[in-house]
C-alpha cells in the first residue's frame, strides 16, 4: 500500500515506543512512522517540523503532558494532526480531557494489543481519508515512505552510486536532508549477542530492528544524525562533527557511541561495537569515510570496542576492494531497462572471475554486496525483491555476510542472479507501470518546480531518453504533456478556491511568467485564466 499518512509516536518510556512501532505492520494501514519523541516539548517541536497526520501520545510525559501538546497543536493547526491518547490510568478526568482536545481514541496501555491498536488506527485512517476527501489534492503534499527513501539515499552515498554530484544534490533536497554541518563522519556498528540462546529467524530480525530503532532514538536525543540499516547486524551512523581534525571531536564521539552501546545492552542484552572513519567536509564524499570505517571494522571486532580509522587522521586510501566502476553503468542500465539478459551475463562474468579463487574471498563478498546495494537502491521495490529471493534463508539476503568461503559467495551470487532474472522477467510490465506511477506522484508533489525531463530523470536515476520513452509508452501521454495537464488541473482547483491572482497562481506552479502561464492555460483549456475565473464567479 502507498504511504499516505505520517505518524509521530510520543512516550517517555522507550520500550513503549518500540512496542508501538513493532505492534503493527504500519505500511498495511498506509502509515509511515516519521518520528519518536520522549517528552511533550520534543513532541511539539517534531510536530511543527514533521507535520504528521496522526500522533499517538502518552498523557503523562515530562515537560508537557500529551493533553497539553494536543491542545497547543490544535490551536495552531486545527483538526490535523489527529491525536490518539495513551495512559496507564483509567480515570474519567483524563478521558474527558481527551474528548475536549478531540482525540480519536483513548487507550489503556495495559489493554493495548495489536487488535485494539489496529481498530483504533483504522478509525483514525477513516477520519483522515474523510478529511482529505474534502481537500483538492492533499495526498500530493504527503511524502511517500520518506525513511526508506532516505535509507536508500545513504546506501547510494556510502557506495558511491550517484552518477554525479548534481544528482546527489537534487535527491538530498527532495528528501529534505540537512547536511549543512562543518563536517561529517561515518561509524559502522555491529550488533552481536545476546550471549545466551541467540534468537533466529523472525525473532532475530525483530531484535536487530528494535536495537537499531533504539540506537536512532538514543542518538537523536543528543544530536541530529542519520542512522541507516546496512543489513541484519550492521548499521551506519552519519554524525555531524566540528571539523576534519579529530582532536576536536574524537573524545565526544567516542563517549556518545559508548553511551549508546550501554543503553542498547541494558535494554536488549546485546553488544554493539563499531569503527569510525575520518571526517569529510563535503557530505558527497561520505563514501570515503564509510570505506575507512569498513577497513577498521575487523580491528573493532577483534577488540570488541569502538575504534577510529588511523586514529582519526585522514590517510591516502588504497583502491577499493572491488572496483565496480566499469560494471556500474552496465548494471544500472540492466536494472533500469529490466534487461534480464544483460543482468544475467554481468553477474555470470563476475562469478567466473572469482570461481576457484579462495584468495579473492574479500573482493568477492564486496562485489556481491555492491550488486545487492544497487538492486536495493535502483529498483523501486528492490529490497522486497531480494527478500523474496532469499526467503528460505534464516537471515534472508543478509546471509551474504555469513559466507566464509568463495564457494559460499558464488552460491549466493548464483541464487541472486537467477532469482532477479526470474522475478524481473515475470513482472516487467507491472514494474514499469510502478516506475511511471512513482514519477507521476513526484510530479504532483513538486508542482511548484519547473519539472524538466532532465531534472526528473536525474531524480530517478534514469537517462532522459529512457524515461521519456518509458513514460510515453506506459502512460499513453508524453512527459511534457502530463506535466502541463497536471499543472493546469491544479491551477483550476486554485482558481475555484480563490487562492490568489493569476500571477500568484502561476508562481505557485513554477512558472516564471504569468503571461506564459496564461498562454499555456488557454492552449489546454480553450479559454484564458481570467475568463475561467469569471465563469467560476458567475456560477
Amino acid at each position: 500500500m502507498i504511504v499516505l499518512f505520517k505518524l509521530l509516536i510520543a512516550d517517555d518510556e522507550a520500550l513503549v515506543c518500540i512496542g508501538l512501532q513493532s505492534m503493527l505492520k504500519w505500511e498495511a494501514y498506509g502509515i509511515e512512522i516519521v518520528g519518536v519523541a520522549h517528552n511533550g516539548a520534543e513532541a511539539e517541536e517534531m510536530i511543527d517540523a514533521l507535520r504528521p497526520d496522526l500522533v499517538i501520545t502518552d498523557i503523562k510525559m515530562p515537560v508537557k503532558t500529551g493533553l497539553q501538546v494536543a491542545e497547543s497543536v490544535r490551536k495552531k493547526y486545527g483538526r490535523i494532526p489527529l491525536f490518539m491518547i495513551l495512559t496507564s490510568y483509567e480515570e474519567f478526568e483524563y478521558a474527558r480531557s481527551a474528548i475536549e482536545v478531540q482525540a480519536v481514541d483513548y487507550l489503556i496501555k495495559l489493554e493495548l494489543n495489536a487488535q485494539t491498536l489496529g481498530e483504533s488506527v483504522k478509525k483514525a485512517v477513516a477520519m483522515l481519508e474523510e478529511h482529505n476527501a474534502k481537500e483538492s489534492y492533499p495526498n500530493w503534499l504527503h511524502r511517500s515512505n520518506l525513511h526508506a527513501l532516505r535509507d536508500k539515499f545513504f546506501i547510494r552515498l556510502f557506495n558511491h552510486l550517484f552518477e554525479n554530484k548534481n544528482q546527489y544534490l537534487l535527491q538530498k533536497e527532495d528528501l529534505e536532508l540537512d547536511l549543512s554541518s562543518p563536517a561529517y563522519v561515518v561509524c559502522i556498528c555491529r550488533i552481536s549477542g545476546p550471549d545466551s540462546v541467540p534468537p533466529r529467524g523472525d525473532k532475530l530480525v525483530a531484535l536487530c530492528s528494535s536495537t537499531v530503532q533504539m540506537a536512532k532514538d538514543t542518538l537523536a536525543s543528543v544530536r541530529p544524525c542519520y542512522v541507516t540499516s546496512l543489513d541484519l547486524r550492521n548499521f551506519a551512523i552519519t554524525l555531524p562533527v566540528s571539523g576534519t581534525d579529530p582532536e576536536g571531536w574524537k573524545a565526544e564521539v567516542e563517549q556518545l557511541l559508548n553511551e549508546m552501546a550501554t543503553v542498547l545492552r541494558n535494554y536488549f542484552n546485546v553488544s554493539v561495537i563499531g569503527a569510525v572513519g575520518y571526517a569529510v567536509e563535503d557530505p558527497y564524499l561520505l563514501h570515503e569515510s564509510y570505506l575507512a570505517a569498513r577497513r577498521a571494522l575487523p580491528t573493532a571486532i577483534e577488540k570488541q570496542a569502538f575504534v577510529f580509522f588511523a586514529q582519526g587522521r585522514r590517510v591516502e586510501l588504497e583502491p577499493p576492494l572491488f572496483d565496480y566502476a566499469k560494471s556500474r553503468l552496465e548494471i544500472r542500465r540492466a536494472f533500469e531497462e529490466i534487461d534480464t539478459g544483460a543482468l544475467h551475463a554481468i553477474i555470470t562474468n563476475m562469478i567466473e572471475v572469482f570461481e576457484g579463487r579462495p584468495d579473492l574471498l574479500v573482493p568477492a563478498t564486496d562485489a556481491a554486496c555492491n550488486v545487492l546495494y544497487m538492486a536495493a537502491s535502483l529498483l523501486a521495490d528492490g529490497e522486497n525483491m531480494v527478500e523474496q529471493i532469499f526467503e528460505h534463508e534464516p537471515e534472508g539476503y543478509r546471509a551474504i555476510y555469513k559466507k566464509h568461503t568463495i564457494e559460499g559467495v558464488i552460491d549466493w551470487l548464483i541464487r541472486f542472479r537467477d532469482g532477479c532474472c526470474e522475478i524481473l522477467s515475470s513482472r516487467r510490465q507491472s514494474y514499469k507501470e510502478q516506475i511511471v506511477k512513482n514519477v507521476q506522484d513526484y510530479i504532483k508533489r513538486n508542482l511548484d518546480s519547473k519539472l524538466s525531463l532532465n531534472q526528473v530523470a536525474t531524480m530517478f536515476n534514469f537517462s532522459p531518453n529512457y524515461l521519456s520513452h518509458l513514460f510515453s509508452k506506459t502512460a499513453k501521454v508524453n512527459f511534457v504533456e502530463y506535466v502541463t495537464e497536471t499543472k493546469m488541473a491544479a491551477a483550476k482547483e486554485m482558481m475555484s478556491r480563490g487562492e490568489g491572482r493569476i500571477y500568484e497562481i502561476s508562481q505557485k506552479l513554477g512558472y516564471d511568467s504569468a503571461f506564459y502561464f496564461s498562454k499555456v492555460f488557454k492552449k489546454v483549456e480553450g479559454i484564458s485564466p481570467r475568463e475561467y475565473m469569471q465563469r467560476m464567479e458567475s456560477k
